[in-house]
């Protein structure tokens, strides 16, 4: 009978997490400016309006960073092909896996956890902050760590700066900055459940500007 009771539970509390899961729109996939006019315009913002960006316009950042293009191909290269970039996303309500391949929100934890991705009094804990993250497992860390850690960062650039062109292409009020992650990597690994060679690299903070 317990067995039973705790198979129910079990099964009660993941069907509670799907339903905490977003399913997000489509991205958008033309319109806005063209890619060389967006690179000519290309700039960091800090200074931007409490709350976290549309679901829409997320959609889209994220697709542009490191989405699926044709097959498995994605938005952005990464060293020796490994794919080893997962993106986590704070918002208001949780810190949610992007599961690229649906397009879908995955709760990882309830709560609003944006201002621990910052300093205290920081610009970025009322918006919306997505972390860049590499599995240096896939580039043989244990063998060469100093080589595994500049190809999980050079992995880590390129989706930066897809998001980048995607906030600035979209012809909105949209403003974005990257920033250093490692100095709140400690305390955020456990929170997010980070494996052991996985490396917290950039924060793509993400808001529409004042």
């Amino acid at each position: 009978m317990k067995k039973v009771t705790s198979l129910l539970v079990l099964a009660l509390t993941i069907l509670s997490l799907n339903a905490q899961n977003i399913k997000l729109p489509a991205p958008q996939k033309d319109g806005g400016e063209n890619i060389l006019k967006t690179i000519a315009i290309r700039q960091s913002d800090r200074s931007f309006k409490d709350g976290d960006i549309s679901m829409q316009d997320l959609s889209t950042i994220l697709w542009a960073g490191f989405g699926y293009t044709r097959g498995d191909k994605r938005t952005a290269p990464t060293a020796r092909n490994r794919q080893d970039i997962t993106l986590y996303v704070f918002l208001e309500k949780g810190i949610y896996l992007w599961n690229a391949k649906d397009n879908v929100l995955e709760l990882i934890k309830k709560g609003d956890y944006r201002r621990d991705t910052d300093r205290p009094n920081g610009f970025a804990g009322k918006v919306t902050n997505i972390a860049i993250v590499s599995d240096l497992e896939k580039f043989d860390v244990e063998k060469d760590h100093h080589r595994a850690f500049t190809f999980g960062a050079m992995s880590a650039a390129y989706v930066s700066e897809n998001m980048y062109l995607a906030v600035d292409g979209l012809k909105k009020n949209l403003g974005t900055v990257v920033r250093y992650g490692e100095r709140q990597e400690k305390d955020l690994a456990d929170i997010i459940g980070l494996g052991k060679f996985q490396k917290l690299l950039l924060f793509q903070t993400v808001g529409y500007k004042k």
